[in-house]
């Protein structure tokens, strides 16, 4: 899971953070802060000189909410690669155009209720976009994000078929995925991130965030192949481990690889003796047959046989083009099971707060299939542009081709940002879209982020991470009782994924300063150091 080019760091980001921002000699400390210009805009300059993030460029808008005044600007017109700040349109648009409240709904069904004999024909398992079926907790808590039960959902609506009587079913398990088009990648997305969790295949019918637990541990004694294991699926891969335990002064790679289609994990590199390995993720090659699997497994396992096999039911787009109209549901169907999810505020609080590009591509096609009767990622993208067209941000103020910022072929203007944030504290559903972000030093990607500053807290952003590109964009809440919004857009960027979060996050605190009058403090909190491995290329979060 390490990728050559990538740059890597030991110590946590929030080590990194204090070190490089704060912890340096006293007398030097007193020189560089003589140095620091007051105004922002050469404040800023000044800490992208510090660092490769010079050869960069940066956007920035910031805006005063309570009367719309734009208090700083530089590049905010000119268009930037968002990564994941592509989120806070997405997220945006699900919420007005379906409401906090809507429930993804997942059902089994047959032509007709069973029998004397407790017979059905086929048995279908329809997905409708429910991106949360798996081990995740509701409502999102930090502490508690993975604990359930993978299959728990799909457990429940085997009981129920069981309990409307099936005993047997004479056709085949159907695995339904037609709710979206099958489209199970974003425009442009690179061939490297297919294999990794954040960028798991988009489908209808999901199971686990379409991914799998990857972990690693290295063996008792040097010279012996290391541990390596899936979660919750131990065995959805065959796992090629040549991975081998090394001395503990050694240097730890960790190289995996798998050919699109294929259901072998090469794995391969050293691991030195008695390190500590951060578990990583990595996709699940054909969710729907997977779910498809374990539903049929699940049902035996209560008495209930099926004749046939899992047959997975895709829309294709040879299939979609050749339609006069969009395919009615078919009539007459029997509802067997159904799971309703919870309220769109709790998967947006998860696409946000994590940074789950799975979720806000299911968004995108949801939208679609929602308010155009289509679930692709064109009629999708349609919506999204006709919802931003209402808010009234200008054309070529931005170009969408996804829903999370994976590709890179989308662009974003730091006006055009700041001006959705603008809107949406105008929407009755502001506070389900202000929940969702994750909070300075508190939660979500910015877990570790602003450690050993006043803005702990106070500072709600999305975050964005690909290689060479940094964004940072939200609300600041200021200790004058104002707020702002805010968008910090860093493209071309040759810094490491880190240093360049870290550069985005002072720019942000200038910011904060600046306009909240209050200076960074360092805040005595014990930073446990943990060694973490990003075993993947920077197209993250």
């Amino acid at each position: 899971m390490i990728n050559p080019h990538r740059s890597r760091c030991n110590l946590p980001f929030a080590l990194v953070l204090i070190t490089l921002v704060f912890c340096v000699p006293s007398s030097a400390a007193k020189r560089r802060r003589a140095r620091i210009p007051h105004a922002l805009g050469p404040h800023i300059n000044y800490i992208l000189r510090q660092t490769a993030a010079q050869r960069g460029f940066w956007g920035i808008e910031v805006m005063r909410l309570h009367d719309g005044k734009i208090l700083f600007k530089q590049n905010a017109e000119h268009l930037f690669m968002p990564a994941s700040n592509m989120k806070l349109f997405t997220t945006a648009a699900a919420l007005e155009e379906l409401g906090p409240n809507f429930v993804f709904r997942t059902t089994v069904e047959s032509a007709t209720a069973p029998d004397a004999q407790g017979r059905v024909g086929d048995l279908i398992l329809v997905g409708r976009g429910d991106a949360n079926l798996g081990s995740r907790v509701l409502p999102y808590h930090l502490e508690t994000e993975r604990k359930d039960p993978a299959d728990r959902v799909f457990r429940e609506l085997a009981d129920q078929v069981a309990a409307r009587g099936v005993r047997e079913v004479q056709g085949n398990l159907v695995a339904d995925d037609s709710y979206f088009l099958f489209e199970p990648y974003g425009h442009d997305w690179a061939e490297e991130d297919l294999e990794w969790g954040y960028g798991a295949p988009v489908t209808a019918l999901v199971f686990n965030d379409n991914e799998l637990l990857f972990h690693v541990q290295p063996a008792a004694a040097v010279g012996e192949t290391a541990l390596v294991s899936l979660a919750p699926i131990g065995d959805y891969y065959r796992l090629n481990n040549r991975l081998e335990t090394t001395s503990a002064d050694s240097k730890e790679e960790i190289f995996v690889e798998r050919v699109q289609g294929s259901r072998q994990l090469d794995v391969w590199g050293q691991v030195p003796l008695g390190s500590i390995v951060e578990d990583d993720s990595v996709s699940i090659d054909n969710p729907p047959q997977l779910v498809g699997d374990i539903f049929l497994k699940l049902l035996e396992d209560r008495g209930i046989h099926v004749r046939g096999k899992v047959v997975v039911k895709h829309l294709t787009r040879l299939e979609a083009a050749t339609m006069l109209s969009p395919a009615p549901a078919p009539a007459g169907r029997v509802i067997l099971a159904e799971h309703d999810s919870l309220g769109l505020r709790e998967d947006i609080k998860v696409t946000n707060k994590v940074s789950q590009n799975l979720h806000a591509e299911m968004l995108l096609r949801t939208l679609g299939h929602e308010v155009k009767n289509y679930g692709s990622v064109t009629t999708g993208l349609d919506v999204l542009r006709e919802f931003v067209a209402q808010v009234g941000i200008p054309a070529d103020d931005f170009y969408f081709v996804d829903g999370s910022g994976l590709s890179r072929q989308a662009l974003v203007a730091p006006e055009a940002v700041v001006k959705i944030l603008q809107y949406m504290t105008h929407s009755p559903y502001f506070d389900a879209y202000f929940k969702s972000l994750p909070v300075a030093g508190v939660d979500g990607t910015l877990d570790h982020r602003f450690m050993g500053t006043s803005a702990i807290g106070a500072i709600h952003a999305k975050t964005g991470t690909i290689t060479h590109v940094n964004s940072l964009s939200g609300y600041m809440d200021l200790p004058s009782g104002g707020r702002l919004a805010f968008s910090i857009l860093g493209n071309s960027n040759p810094a490491s994924a880190r240093l360049g979060a870290l550069t985005a996050d002072q720019i942000a605190l200038a910011i904060f300063e600046k306009y909240g009058g209050r200076k960074r403090v360092v805040r005595r909190r014990s930073v446990k150091r943990v060694k973490k491995l990003s075993r993947k290329p920077e197209i993250r979060k």
